[in-house]
């Protein structure tokens, strides 16, 4: 017999997957519609014939949105890995929600590389759970690499920080 996600056979502990993911993806869909939102609101966009940088934050965010909306609707995109999820795991995922939710934000108010050092610092301390001394080691790589790429060799124009004054 076959229900409306298109499984057959299902056991509670199936319908508490479902559940789980819809409830899961229904919160990630909430703060991807947030973050998209705080791009288009906190950002300069530019036009269609010069971008600004927020274009870029803008499109990441909606596609994000977008893929996030597919999955709420198609559970059977996760359902496969649900069953794998364990509740520590589900809560790394969900310490990397601030971030997701902070970065339009700091972008505008710390520039790109003080938010870009304390996004990497606080993923590798927190998120992945790395030692102090491998978190800097690992911002200070990361925040490097972005400034070398995008604001040196690409010579993106990321705005000042309007707290900072820095790019």
């Amino acid at each position: 017999m076959t229900d409306h996600t298109g499984m057959t056979d299902r056991t509670d502990a199936d319908t508490d997957r479902v559940l789980f993911a819809r409830i899961g993806f229904g919160v990630l869909s909430t703060l991807a519609a947030l973050t998209t939102l705080a791009a288009f609101t906190t950002l300069d966009l530019g036009s269609a014939a010069q971008p600004a940088p927020g274009f870029w934050v803008a499109c990441v965010s909606v596609m994000t949105l977008l893929l996030v909306v597919a999955a709420l609707l198609n559970p059977r995109i996760v359902l496969d890995e649900v069953s794998r999820i364990s509740k520590s795991e589900a809560s790394v995922v969900a310490q990397a929600v601030p971030l997701l939710v902070l970065a339009p934000s700091l972008l505008t108010t710390l520039g790109l590389i003080i938010t870009t050092a304390i996004a990497s610092c606080y993923w590798f301390a927190v998120v992945t759970r790395t030692g102090l001394v491998r978190s800097l080691i690992g911002a200070v790589a990361i925040t490097v690499g972005i400034e070398v790429v995008f604001l040196e060799l690409l010579q993106v124009p990321f705005p000042a920080g309007s707290w900072t004054g820095v790019r």
